[in-house]
């Protein structure tokens, strides 16, 4: 019998978003079924029996449930989520692979949805290039985005500043990045830190 090699599960609670991304991704080239779910924990009850590959949802409905979420990913770790984007800034925007907004064209959501898919499907390539930083670079940076200096830092790791200088010039030439705000997000886009793991 045959079945649909992709799974997409939306989490939206209006039916009339939930219906058009229905109609967009089933008149598109993706192999793939989907199914709709109202909550997060109906969604985990779904994956204990279906295996979800993709899961787009209302980020407003991770509100409150950051560390569910993360629970969810470590035991699925191959489920991607897509994020719809209301244009609201909101912290948990972090816990979304993708996102994508309801002005996009249908060509564009499909287009995000297959890189994502590409992205499940080879989850060791994507860690590869997330941790191009050196073990030892990747507690540097986690410092500086703490907010500590270089002193700090070198006591803190039990290393020489200069060591800590070193370091600091390799994340840039690394990352491209100079700034502690640029990389802040891009350790937080990378996962190599999460929000509340900061020190605010």
């Amino acid at each position: 019998m045959y079945s649909p090699r992709l799974h997409i599960a939306i989490m939206e609670p209006s039916r009339i978003i939930f219906e058009g991304l229905q109609t967009i991704i089933c008149h598109s080239s993706l192999d793939c079924r989907v199914s709709r779910v109202e909550r997060l924990e109906e969604l985990t009850e779904m994956m204990e029996h279906t295996p979800v590959e993709i899961l787009i949802a209302n980020p407003m409905q991770f509100v409150n449930l950051e560390k569910e979420v993360k629970k969810l990913r470590k035991s699925y770790p191959t489920l991607a989520i897509a994020g719809i984007d209301f244009g609201i800034i909101h912290r948990q925007s972090i816990l979304t692979d993708i996102s994508f907004t309801l002005y996009d064209t249908p060509e564009h959501i499909i287009h995000s949805l297959t890189r994502l898919q590409e992205k499940s499907q080879h989850p060791e390539e994507e860690k590869e290039e997330n941790n191009h930083l050196s073990p030892r670079e990747i507690e540097v940076l986690t410092c500086l985005v703490n907010g500590m200096l270089n002193k700090e830092i070198a006591d803190h790791l039990h290393i020489s500043v200069h060591t800590v200088v070193r370091h600091r010039k390799n994340i840039t030439q690394k990352t491209g990045i100079r700034s502690q705000s640029g990389l802040t997000i891009y350790a937080i886009s990378k996962k190599i830190i999460h929000l509340e793991d900061m020190e605010i």
